[in-house]
């Protein structure tokens, strides 16, 4: 049975206040690393004890925390080429305060994660040490959150207050299209989202190699999107809005990269654009075969002990129904194999036929 979403048992808002927060939640994750809830409730007690202000791996905060960065790293993903494509400099209060917002829970991030919790595959607990954190977090993934949390968002709103009279406007406009440039670096925080999205319970067991495929094939999608002349998107459209031309550009290039057509009426009209196509289509092509297959292999593969679980279980109720047993001693044997085996079934024998006699004798021992 799925166990419910929530702080562990004796450990809530109620009796820990706002800490409560901080504390790893009872769920298939953390049930999964500590292999039972009293030994999430350990954990929560030598959290606790620490004393110091640290938000642990599998905390409700740093899932909402995960889930919010996530949301805006992708709206920066769709906003960012837009405005260096289209706005020229002129993107209205709206869009700078977004602009002003993410830097501003990008800068935060670099500041929390030197108060995050760290668990790694060959740890059995989290790592809670606030020097350990720090060195671990300056040694990854410290520059490159730097790099993109560099408040571009203001040096923009700025420069647009200091420029806004002068005479100039092209060289205004020039300025302005340089700093948009800039915040391409902002898009080095999708690199995570491989780790991010280890929260997710049916992708969490998915390798890197498989995610790589699909970050990818919006890498591709991403370069061609940018790279069609705007030229055709003003002929095909001269008066349409900001968002008309952008989803037009996203249509031709996911058309052309999926070789379902050119994305538009009429045919490549000179060698360039001709070029541009082909190599689009090809690529979209052979990517497009690949993350399906990726996909198709990702599902087949989550969970397989599950999967034999819910197969055995299927066979047994037939079974019961056949030989027409009471519900009670149905009930009593569906009970018996779910305390038994936990939703998974391994063949023991199996696995303990490839481990060595020191680790067999290890594991019977515990």
């Amino acid at each position: 049975m799925e166990k419910p979403k929530g702080p562990a048992a004796g450990y809530t808002t109620a009796t820990c206040g706002w800490r409560a927060l901080l504390l790893p939640q009872l769920n298939r994750q953390s049930l999964y690393v500590y292999g039972s809830e009293m030994a999430v409730e350990k954990e929560c007690m030598r959290q606790l004890q620490s004393g110091v202000f640290v938000i642990h791996p599998f905390s409700p905060m740093r899932s909402y925390y995960i889930m919010c960065m996530m949301a805006i790293t992708f709206l920066n993903l769709i906003g960012i080429p837009m405005e260096i494509a289209f706005l020229d400099g002129h993107s209205g209060l709206v869009w700078e305060g977004f602009n002003v917002f993410s830097d501003t829970l990008f800068l935060i991030d670099v500041a929390l994660n030197f108060r995050m919790g760290i668990i790694t595959e060959d740890c059995e607990e989290a790592i809670l040490d606030i020097k350990r954190i720090r060195v671990s977090y300056l040694r990854t993934w410290f520059i490159p959150d730097v790099i993109a949390a560099f408040p571009i968002g203001y040096i923009l709103l700025f420069a647009d207050l200091q420029y806004n009279n002068d005479d100039n406007p092209s060289k205004t406009n020039k300025m302005m299209r340089i700093l948009m440039f800039v915040r391409i670096l902002s898009l080095i925080r999708l690199a995570r989202v491989s780790r991010l999205v280890r929260f997710f319970n049916e992708v969490e067991k998915v390798s890197n190699a498989n995610l790589e495929v699909v970050r990818l094939f919006f890498r591709i999608l991403s370069l061609f999107m940018m790279i069609f002349p705007p030229v055709s998107l003003e002929r095909l459209h001269p008066n349409a809005t900001v968002i008309v031309k952008y989803s037009w550009g996203v249509f031709r290039a996911l058309s052309q990269m999926i070789a379902l057509s050119y994305g538009s009426m009429d045919a490549p009209t000179n060698y360039v654009e001709m070029w541009i196509v082909m190599v689009s289509m090809v690529s979209g092509c052979i990517m497009y075969t690949v993350l399906v297959a990726n996909a198709t292999t990702m599902i087949a593969n989550v969970d397989p002990a599950a999967k034999e679980y819910k197969s055995k279980m299927s066979r047994l109720e037939h079974y019961m129904t056949f030989m027409k047993l009471p519900p009670e001693l149905q009930l009593r044997i569906n009970n018996y194999y779910q305390a038994r085996y936990g939703g998974k079934w391994f063949h023991e024998k199996d696995v303990m036929n490839t481990v060595s006699s020191g680790s067999e004798r290890g594991t019977a021992g515990t």
